[in-house]
C-alpha cells in the first residue's frame, strides 16, 4: 500500500494573513493621508516593517500548524510571495480607489512632491522637466494601483527569500528513528 504525502496547500493561509498584512498596510496609509503626510519616507519604513512582520507571522502560524509535516524554504517562501501579493491587491485597489475617487487631486500633489525630490537631489531643472513629463503620462490611478502590486510583491519576494531561511523545518521522517536502529545493528 503506498502512502500519498498530502500537503496541506498554502493557498488558503496566504489569502487570510494576505487579508490581514493589506488591511495593515491600508491602514498606515490612510494614517498617514488624514494627517497630511501621504508621501512620507516614514510611511516607507513602517510599511517595510509591517511586511516583515507579517510575513514572519504568517510563516510561523503555518509552521506551527503544520506539525510533523514540517514547512520546507520553498513552501515558506511560496507561503510569503504568495500573502503579499494578496496583501498588494488589496493596497493596490485601494491606491486606486484614493486616487482616482476619494482624493483626485492627489496625484497633482504626487507629481510636484516628485519633482521636489529630483530636484534636491541635485538634478538641473531641464533634466527634471524631461523626466516629469514623461512620468506624467505614467501618473494614472491605475497605473499606481498595478505598480504598487508589483513592487511590493516583489519586496514580499526578497523579504520572503531571507525569512524562510529561519522559519523552514523539514518534515518529520515516521520511521527515522526506526531505520536508524535498524541500520546500527
Amino acid at each position: 500500500m503506498i502512502m500519498e504525502n498530502q500537503r496541506k496547500s498554502v493557498f488558503g493561509p496566504a489569502m487570510s494573513y494576505g487579508l490581514y498584512l493589506g488591511l495593515a498596510l491600508i491602514l498606515t496609509q490612510v494614517i498617514f493621508y488624514v494627517s497630511g503626510n501621504p508621501f512620507s519616507k516614514v510611511s516607507s519604513y513602517i510599511s517595510y516593517a509591517l511586511l516583515l512582520g507579517g510575513i514572519s507571522w504568517g510563516m510561523y502560524l503555518f509552521r506551527e500548524k503544520a506539525g510533523a509535516e514540517g514547512m520546507p524554504y520553498g513552501r515558506a517562501l511560496g507561503l510569503g510571495t504568495a500573502q503579499t501579493f494578496f496583501a498588494s491587491i488589496l493596497l493596490g485597489f485601494f491606491i486606486f480607489i484614493l486616487y482616482k475617487f476619494i482624493d483626485t487631486g492627489l496625484i497633482d500633489k504626487l507629481y510636484i512632491y516628485t519633482e521636489q525630490t529630483y530636484l534636491e537631489h541635485g538634478m538641473s531643472e531641464d533634466q527634471v522637466e524631461t523626466i516629469m513629463q514623461m512620468s506624467k503620462k505614467m501618473m494614472t490611478p491605475a497605473v499606481l494601483g498595478v505598480s504598487q502590486v508589483f513592487s511590493l510583491t516583489l519586496i514580499g519576494f526578497i523579504f520572503s527569500l531571507i525569512l524562510a531561511i529561519f522559519f523552514k523545518r523539514n518534515p518529520e521522517e515516521p520511521f527515522g528513528e526506526v531505520v536508524e536502529e535498524e541500520e546500527q545493528n
